[in-house]
């Protein structure tokens, strides 16, 4: 079994910057850097300096329908949960217990809606 003692750094990532003319055969760049990127496994192309690449999506057509999302409201659920949750687990601890929350078809039953379910009937 060997034992390595000394601590070797990876090789540097080799950078090629393209020129136009590499750039407009990348196949054929990517064949001529590949025996100097494969000894490092990796390597970073950066295309020309004043290469602009264009804009992917047409901003005249392009519509969305936004979604309002009232972040708030959310906290606050989330936080009466957490401290229903905490009191809960608190009085289990209390008894010498601690919680454990019961699974249903292999989910974890939501004790917080369980109880609001019993409390409008």
């Amino acid at each position: 079994m060997a034992v390595y003692t000394e601590f070797l750094p990876p090789p540097e990532c080799p950078v090629f910057e393209l020129s136009w003319e590499d750039f407009s055969d990348p196949l054929g760049f990517i064949s001529k850097i590949r025996p100097i990127a494969e000894k490092s496994g990796i390597c970073k192309i950066r295309p020309p300096q004043d290469w602009q690449p264009p804009f992917a999506c047409d901003v005249r057509n392009f519509r969305f329908t936004p979604r309002v999302q009232r972040l708030n409201e959310l906290e606050a659920l989330t936080r009466v949960k957490l401290n229903f949750l905490d009191q809960i687990a608190k009085f289990w601890e209390l008894q010498g217990s601690k919680l454990r929350f019961p699974h249903v078809e292999r989910k974890i039953l939501d004790l917080y809606l369980l109880s609001k379910a019993r409390l409008s009937h």
